[in-house]
């Protein structure tokens, strides 16, 4: 049964108050923290990868996926052949206009 409030006492209410709501780690069950993990791997890896591709650090795999693809029967240069060449590529000619 409910009173009537006034200013000085709280309205009382009949019967238990309703639970708490469980903080949302708790909500989630094992295979939901899984899905969210490698959610989050994923766009990190995805992120290295763009990291990677804009500095030309994965270069060297580029060109290998390439060779073995286009030019199937052919032998691809080592990492060390193939760095060398770009250097030698980016260094030994007129970089200039005129």
């Amino acid at each position: 049964m409910m009173t009537r409030q006034t200013r000085s006492q709280p309205l009382e209410c009949s019967g238990d108050p309703a639970p708490l709501p469980a903080p949302c780690s708790d909500r989630l069950d094992n295979e939901q923290r899984r899905g969210a993990a490698t959610a989050g791997w994923r766009l990190l890896r995805s992120a290295w990868h763009f990291v990677r591709q804009v500095s030309g650090d994965d270069a060297y795999e580029r060109y290998r996926a390439h060779v073995l693809q286009a030019h199937g029967g052919q032998d691809a240069m080592t990492r060390a052949e193939y760095y060398k060449a770009r250097t030698e590529q980016k260094w030994n000619r007129v970089t200039r206009c005129c």
